[in-house]
């Protein structure tokens, strides 16, 4: 049996270039009738048949989409993998997924090595988009890209505006007799998700006529909260009677925290958390959080790639989809302790 013609044979019998055959079978209205009339004889002659080689040459694609999260261990994140690694399957994609954790220079790495893969665009989670050296890099391969969870104006964008979802949290506190709300964060440096969540809280205290409490920042991987056991281990009169977490997983944490000062959770302290991953629905209580769609925000940022891949929307002016968030009541936030005669006093 005769080993079959391939596409280069075809190119160099024509005298012409491979990609050339290739948008004979694909594009066949870029290419002069008298060529395409001589390549599509050859074709006959030999038996060619185009296949997914051809398809390669034309388009110039991996079919590959590179994902930069910060890292596995959050359920966030993975959430939202989910979402990207269906749609991209959808659209005959797939995903080829590495995690910087939260750290700057490996967000650097892990970009450069996505673009020695060949990808052909990415969905990136950064620390922050005004510092990173790598979006310079991928402008100038004319590598299409989307931030998830991050906000800024020149770049596509898809997530949810934390600002104001932390503004009705407070709101929330407030109405239910609150007066003394801390927030606890992961360090603001890494995280703009973090950084626009504290400013939603600072915004939202002032509404409220309150006092903003100093800001607990920890690391977002390590487990230590001796801040905030210090200050949960104060007197009754100076410790904050509801805490706002910039993440489900510090609530989790705090709740431990609060476990472990001997207060309870919500009689002692009210605990909110922010992004609504399902263990949440596990615990006792079951905590009170912000819900993300996270699973639609990787959905809606492949879309948006894969639509900047094919060219419809590389030449549009950047967007930002903000997503609607949900709020899950749990168990985990109540009124203030009755015994707190001081908080009818307090007026800041």
């Amino acid at each position: 049996m005769n080993k079959p013609v391939s596409i280069l044979q075809i190119a160099q019998a024509a005298g012409v270039s491979a990609a050339t055959v290739s948008r004979v079978f694909n594009q066949p209205d870029k290419v002069r009738a008298d060529t395409r009339e001589m390549i599509i004889a050859l074709a006959n002659q030999h038996d060619y048949q185009p296949n997914s080689a051809a398809s390669a040459l034309r388009t110039q694609r991996s079919k590959i989409i590179g994902v930069m999260l910060p890292t596995f261990g959050n359920p966030v994140f993975a959430e939202c993998l989910e979402g990207i690694a269906s749609q991209a399957a959808e659209q005959g994609f797939g995903v080829m997924p590495v995690t910087s954790d939260y750290d700057s220079e490996r967000e650097t790495k892990a970009i450069n090595r996505l673009l020695a893969k060949g990808v052909d665009g990415m969905v990136l989670v950064l620390r922050d988009p005004t510092k990173a050296p790598g979006l310079s890099q991928l402008q100038k391969q004319s590598v299409p890209f989307v931030l998830a969870y991050n906000q800024h104006p020149k770049y596509h964008c898809v997530g949810v505006d934390g600002h104001s979802e932390v503004v009705r949290v407070v709101e929330r506190l407030r109405a239910l007799g609150h007066r003394k709300i801390a927030m606890i964060s992961g360090q603001l440096s890494a995280s703009d998700r973090a950084r626009q969540r504290y400013q939603g809280y600072l915004s939202g205290m002032q509404s409220a006529n309150l006092k903003p409490l100093a800001l607990i920042e920890v690391d977002f991987i390590a487990s230590d909260m001796l801040a905030l056991a210090s200050l949960l281990k104060q007197s009754a009169t100076k410790r904050p009677t509801a805490l706002i977490c910039s993440n489900d997983l510090l609530a989790f944490r705090s709740l431990r925290t609060a476990t472990q000062c001997g207060l309870s959770v919500p009689d002692s302290l009210s605990v909110v958390g922010f992004d609504g991953i399902k263990i949440g629905q596990e615990l006792s209580p079951m905590l009170t959080t912000v819900i993300q769609p996270n699973h639609d925000i990787g959905q809606w940022a492949t879309t948006l790639l894969i639509q900047s891949i094919s060219g419809h929307a590389r030449t549009q002016k950047p967007v930002t989809h903000n997503l609607e968030c949900g709020f899950r009541l749990g168990e985990t936030i109540g009124s203030p302790p009755t015994n707190r005669s001081h908080l009818a006093r307090d007026v800041f």
